[in-house]
Protein backbone atom coordinates (compact mmCIF):
# COMPACT_ATOMS: atom_id res chain seq x y z
CA UNK A 1 0.00 0.00 0.00
CA UNK A 2 1.06 3.87 -0.59
CA UNK A 3 0.25 5.56 2.87
CA UNK A 4 0.26 9.25 3.89
CA UNK A 5 1.31 9.55 7.56
CA UNK A 6 0.40 12.79 9.56
CA UNK A 7 2.18 13.44 12.84
CA UNK A 8 5.23 11.48 11.34
CA UNK A 9 7.67 13.19 13.21
CA UNK A 10 6.17 12.39 16.20
CA UNK A 11 6.83 9.29 18.42
CA UNK A 12 3.91 7.69 17.23
CA UNK A 13 3.99 8.77 14.00
CA UNK A 14 7.83 7.47 13.90
CA UNK A 15 6.42 3.83 14.72
CA UNK A 16 4.07 4.19 11.85
CA UNK A 17 6.40 4.79 9.19
CA UNK A 18 9.07 2.23 10.73
CA UNK A 19 6.94 -0.62 10.60
CA UNK A 20 4.95 0.72 7.34
CA UNK A 21 8.67 0.66 5.41
CA UNK A 22 9.43 -2.90 6.88
CA UNK A 23 6.09 -4.51 5.93
CA UNK A 24 7.01 -3.54 2.27
CA UNK A 25 4.47 0.04 2.23
CA UNK A 26 5.53 2.58 0.48
CA UNK A 27 5.25 6.19 3.16
CA UNK A 28 4.67 9.70 2.64
CA UNK A 29 5.41 11.83 5.61
CA UNK A 30 3.14 14.48 5.96
CA UNK A 31 5.22 17.21 7.93
CA UNK A 32 5.09 20.85 8.54
CA UNK A 33 8.64 20.91 8.72
CA UNK A 34 10.93 18.58 6.40
CA UNK A 35 14.22 19.39 8.85
CA UNK A 36 12.78 18.39 11.97
CA UNK A 37 12.12 14.64 9.69
CA UNK A 38 15.77 14.63 8.44
CA UNK A 39 16.80 15.02 11.59
CA UNK A 40 15.48 11.76 12.48
CA UNK A 41 17.85 10.51 9.94
CA UNK A 42 14.56 8.05 8.61
CA UNK A 43 16.19 7.04 5.04
CA UNK A 44 14.18 5.03 2.59
CA UNK A 45 13.79 4.16 -1.04
CA UNK A 46 9.91 3.97 0.17
CA UNK A 47 10.11 7.03 1.61
CA UNK A 48 8.95 10.23 0.61
CA UNK A 49 8.92 13.24 2.72
CA UNK A 50 6.24 16.18 1.98
CA UNK A 51 5.56 19.42 3.90
CA UNK A 52 1.83 19.99 4.04
CA UNK A 53 0.03 22.90 5.60
CA UNK A 54 -2.72 21.72 7.67
CA UNK A 55 -4.87 24.76 7.44
CA UNK A 56 -5.26 24.18 3.58
CA UNK A 57 -7.50 21.59 2.34
CA UNK A 58 -5.93 22.06 -1.07
CA UNK A 59 -2.45 21.45 0.21
CA UNK A 60 -3.28 18.33 1.85
CA UNK A 61 -5.15 17.10 -0.81
CA UNK A 62 -2.52 17.47 -3.46
CA UNK A 63 0.30 15.86 -1.10
CA UNK A 64 -2.43 12.05 -0.76
CA UNK A 65 -3.52 12.00 -4.20
CA UNK A 66 -2.83 8.82 -4.90
CA UNK A 67 -2.61 7.14 -1.18
CA UNK A 68 -4.56 4.32 -0.12
CA UNK A 69 -4.96 5.53 3.32
CA UNK A 70 -3.81 7.92 5.51
CA UNK A 71 -2.62 7.47 9.35
CA UNK A 72 -2.68 10.59 11.42
CA UNK A 73 -0.68 10.51 14.54
CA UNK A 74 -1.27 13.90 15.48
CA UNK A 75 -1.24 14.84 19.13
CA UNK A 76 -0.45 17.82 21.14
CA UNK A 77 2.05 16.56 22.90
CA UNK A 78 3.03 16.13 26.60
CA UNK A 79 3.76 19.90 28.00
CA UNK A 80 0.87 21.69 28.47
CA UNK A 81 -1.43 23.02 30.95
CA UNK A 82 -3.91 20.98 32.07
CA UNK A 83 -6.29 24.43 31.36
CA UNK A 84 -4.89 25.15 27.88
CA UNK A 85 -7.59 24.44 25.23
CA UNK A 86 -7.26 22.39 22.65
CA UNK A 87 -9.06 22.31 19.32
CA UNK A 88 -6.20 20.34 17.20
CA UNK A 89 -8.05 17.25 16.44
CA UNK A 90 -11.38 18.93 15.42
CA UNK A 91 -9.71 21.78 13.74
CA UNK A 92 -7.55 18.72 11.73
CA UNK A 93 -10.11 16.55 11.15
CA UNK A 94 -12.50 19.10 9.54
CA UNK A 95 -9.07 20.02 7.18
CA UNK A 96 -8.40 16.17 6.62
CA UNK A 97 -11.56 14.68 6.06
CA UNK A 98 -12.23 17.48 3.24
CA UNK A 99 -8.96 16.94 1.75
CA UNK A 100 -9.58 13.48 1.40
CA UNK A 101 -12.48 13.76 -0.42
CA UNK A 102 -10.83 16.17 -3.05
CA UNK A 103 -8.25 13.49 -3.58
CA UNK A 104 -10.89 10.70 -4.09
CA UNK A 105 -9.37 8.68 -0.59
CA UNK A 106 -11.63 6.99 2.13
CA UNK A 107 -9.72 4.76 4.31
CA UNK A 108 -8.54 6.73 7.30
CA UNK A 109 -6.91 5.48 10.79
CA UNK A 110 -6.44 7.97 13.38
CA UNK A 111 -5.28 7.79 17.18
CA UNK A 112 -7.63 9.07 20.23
CA UNK A 113 -7.89 7.43 23.40
CA UNK A 114 -9.24 5.34 26.17
CA UNK A 115 -11.97 7.91 28.01
CA UNK A 116 -13.03 10.28 24.94
CA UNK A 117 -16.19 9.70 26.39
CA UNK A 118 -17.80 8.78 29.49
CA UNK A 119 -18.41 5.49 29.85
CA UNK A 120 -18.96 3.32 32.93
CA UNK A 121 -15.78 0.98 33.88
CA UNK A 122 -13.08 3.70 33.64
CA UNK A 123 -10.11 2.67 35.70
CA UNK A 124 -10.28 4.96 38.95
CA UNK A 125 -6.79 7.03 37.10
CA UNK A 126 -9.12 7.68 33.82
CA UNK A 127 -12.48 8.35 35.29
CA UNK A 128 -11.33 10.79 38.42
CA UNK A 129 -8.16 12.44 37.88
CA UNK A 130 -6.92 12.47 33.86
CA UNK A 131 -10.24 13.07 32.38
CA UNK A 132 -12.01 15.45 34.37
CA UNK A 133 -7.98 17.71 35.30
CA UNK A 134 -5.03 16.64 33.42
CA UNK A 135 -6.20 15.57 30.15
CA UNK A 136 -9.87 17.29 30.14
CA UNK A 137 -9.87 19.63 27.22
CA UNK A 138 -7.58 17.11 25.00
CA UNK A 139 -9.75 14.46 25.39
CA UNK A 140 -13.21 16.43 25.18
CA UNK A 141 -11.56 17.54 21.67
CA UNK A 142 -10.46 13.99 20.83
CA UNK A 143 -14.59 13.04 21.48
CA UNK A 144 -15.67 16.06 19.33
CA UNK A 145 -13.60 14.55 16.51
CA UNK A 146 -14.91 11.41 16.02
CA UNK A 147 -18.09 12.50 16.32
CA UNK A 148 -17.63 14.84 13.54
CA UNK A 149 -16.45 11.39 11.94
CA UNK A 150 -19.35 9.00 12.72
CA UNK A 151 -21.93 12.17 12.57
CA UNK A 152 -21.01 14.06 9.27
CA UNK A 153 -18.32 12.35 7.17
CA UNK A 154 -20.65 9.11 5.52
CA UNK A 155 -18.07 9.18 2.72
CA UNK A 156 -14.78 8.13 5.11
CA UNK A 157 -13.94 4.33 5.87
CA UNK A 158 -12.59 5.44 9.20
CA UNK A 159 -10.92 3.14 12.11
CA UNK A 160 -10.35 5.72 15.82
CA UNK A 161 -7.68 3.58 17.24
CA UNK A 162 -8.51 4.50 21.23
CA UNK A 163 -5.29 3.23 23.32
CA UNK A 164 -4.63 3.58 26.92
CA UNK A 165 -1.46 5.85 28.01
CA UNK A 166 1.12 5.33 26.22
CA UNK A 167 4.84 4.52 26.26
CA UNK A 168 7.44 5.32 24.06
CA UNK A 169 8.25 1.52 23.73
CA UNK A 170 8.63 -0.20 20.40
CA UNK A 171 6.64 -2.97 19.32
CA UNK A 172 6.15 -5.77 22.78
CA UNK A 173 5.47 -8.98 21.37
CA UNK A 174 2.28 -9.09 23.62
CA UNK A 175 -1.40 -9.69 21.88
CA UNK A 176 -3.18 -6.38 21.07
CA UNK A 177 -7.57 -6.82 22.81
CA UNK A 178 -9.79 -4.83 21.30
CA UNK A 179 -13.10 -3.71 21.96
CA UNK A 180 -15.75 -1.71 20.82
CA UNK A 181 -16.01 1.07 23.49
CA UNK A 182 -14.13 3.48 25.78
CA UNK A 183 -11.49 0.72 27.25
CA UNK A 184 -10.47 -2.63 27.44
CA UNK A 185 -11.58 -4.47 30.55
CA UNK A 186 -8.69 -5.69 32.89
CA UNK A 187 -5.85 -4.74 30.36
CA UNK A 188 -2.55 -2.60 31.29
CA UNK A 189 -3.02 1.82 31.72
CA UNK A 190 -0.35 1.65 29.52
CA UNK A 191 0.47 0.42 25.91
CA UNK A 192 3.31 0.75 23.99
CA UNK A 193 3.49 3.53 20.57
CA UNK A 194 4.93 0.41 18.96
CA UNK A 195 2.20 -1.89 19.47
CA UNK A 196 -0.22 0.98 18.88
CA UNK A 197 1.43 1.74 15.23
CA UNK A 198 1.15 -2.37 14.82
CA UNK A 199 -3.03 -2.34 15.44
CA UNK A 200 -2.78 0.90 12.96
CA UNK A 201 -1.28 -0.80 10.09
CA UNK A 202 -2.97 -4.46 11.15
CA UNK A 203 -6.47 -2.35 10.74
CA UNK A 204 -5.96 -1.95 7.05
CA UNK A 205 -5.45 -5.64 6.05
CA UNK A 206 -9.48 -6.15 7.55
CA UNK A 207 -12.50 -4.71 7.02
CA UNK A 208 -13.00 -5.36 10.83
CA UNK A 209 -12.57 -2.23 12.22
CA UNK A 210 -14.33 -0.11 9.04
CA UNK A 211 -16.06 3.36 10.52
CA UNK A 212 -15.39 1.46 14.39
CA UNK A 213 -14.23 3.38 17.29
CA UNK A 214 -11.84 0.66 18.69
CA UNK A 215 -10.42 0.82 22.05
CA UNK A 216 -6.87 -1.85 22.19
CA UNK A 217 -5.20 -2.49 25.31
CA UNK A 218 -2.22 -5.53 26.16
CA UNK A 219 -1.89 -7.25 29.74
CA UNK A 220 0.36 -6.19 31.91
Amino acid sequence: MKLGVLGATGPSGQQVVIQALEQGHSVIALVRDRAKMHALNMQHDNLQVQKVDLSKEEDLAAAIKGVDAVMSCLGVGQNRGMCTPCTLYTDTIVVVTNAKRLAGVTRLVCISAWGSKDAPGLPFIYGWVVKPTILRNVLADMGEMEDILSDHCPGINYTVVRPPALTMDPVSGKEIRTCEGQLVQNASNYMSRGDVAKFMLMSLATDKYDRKMVAVGVDD
